[in-house]
């Protein structure tokens, strides 16, 4: 999306001081003659010839004067205006989430990534909202919810109770990316981890994927869990069986078991350039761990 900014110039003219000043001094001798003239031509009456002219008011008399106006009026035009409302962060959180929902499913791109953006620079300000959206009779409402609450990791901790709910959630979807954010805390790692390991198996092969991911995360990783990564090598998905590979190459030593499958991916004339090298990679990372 191209955005175009526009730079606007003003020519702003100022008058020459020094002219002003001329000007000032030709009225004030023009004046004073003026006076002059009126006191040779005048009628005889004292009363008149004797009136004072008035006291010229001095120029910083004058700017004082202004000036301090000013400062009175200054204060009662600012008492004047009403003090604004803070805004509310969760009413602006809650109107993007809304346009990520209506649009989920014929989404124009340009206006996605917009609030796409926009919801995710609110980071942890947008849990509460996200927490509440997770309980959300839509099934669409607890997926996307349940999306952005992943990619907050950590930070998503107070939202920690709904997503254990949404580990029983009719939608895969929901169940991964509510696992994958819960092994982020210990207290609710155990009950995330035999989830991800069943959502291995999924038939969905993009709830396949996270749930691969997800235990690649994880420190120490047990038998069970590195079977299921195993098994994944073999998927008929080839994201499926490149995350797989990534995985057991970050795994380094404990992926030990893993080097005869890996080679026989290498081996195999059907495999892909992709998945080839990948494993490669993967068979390279765990054969140096194991010389340490």
């Amino acid at each position: 999306m191209i955005r175009i900014y526009q730079d606007l110039s003003r020519n702003i003219q100022w008058m020459d001081s020094s002219q002003m000043q001329v000007f000032r001094v030709v009225f004030a001798m023009s004046l004073v003659l003026c006076t002059f003239s009126l006191k040779g031509c005048g009628s005889s009456t004292t009363s008149d010839n004797q009136r004072s002219a008035p006291a010229p008011v001095e120029k910083n008399q004058t700017v004082s004067a202004t000036a301090s106006t000013e400062q009175t009026e200054k204060p009662t035009a600012a008492a004047a205006e009403p003090a604004a409302e803070p805004a509310d962060p969760q009413a602006e959180v809650k109107a993007v989430f809304e346009t990520l929902l209506s649009i989920r499913t014929e989404p124009d791109p340009d206006e996605w990534m917009q609030a796409d953006k926009k919801l995710i620079a609110f980071g942890k300000t947008a849990v509460p909202t996200l927490k509440e959206a997770m309980s959300h009779p839509d099934p669409g409402a607890r997926e996307l919810a349940s999306m952005y609450l992943a990619s907050l990791g950590p930070e998503a901790k107070e939202a920690a109770p709904v997503l254990e709910t949404a580990l029983q959630d009719a939608s895969p979807f929901t169940q991964v990316n509510a696992a994958s954010t819960l092994t982020h805390f210990p207290e609710y790692r155990e009950k995330a981890i035999p989830v991800l390991i069943s959502l291995t198996e999924h038939p969905d092969p993009n709830t396949r994927l996270t749930a691969i991911y997800a235990l690649g995360n994880l420190e120490s990783p047990s038998e069970d869990r590195l079977k299921a990564i195993k098994t994944a090598l073999n998927d008929s998905d080839p994201d499926v069986q490149l995350a797989a590979i990534k995985v057991i190459g970050q795994m380094g030593d404990p992926a030990k078991a893993t080097l005869t499958e890996l080679q026989t991916l290498i081996d195999d004339t059907d495999t892909s350039e992709v998945l080839r090298e990948a494993a490669l990679s993967s068979k390279s990372q765990i054969e140096q761990s194991l010389k340490k």
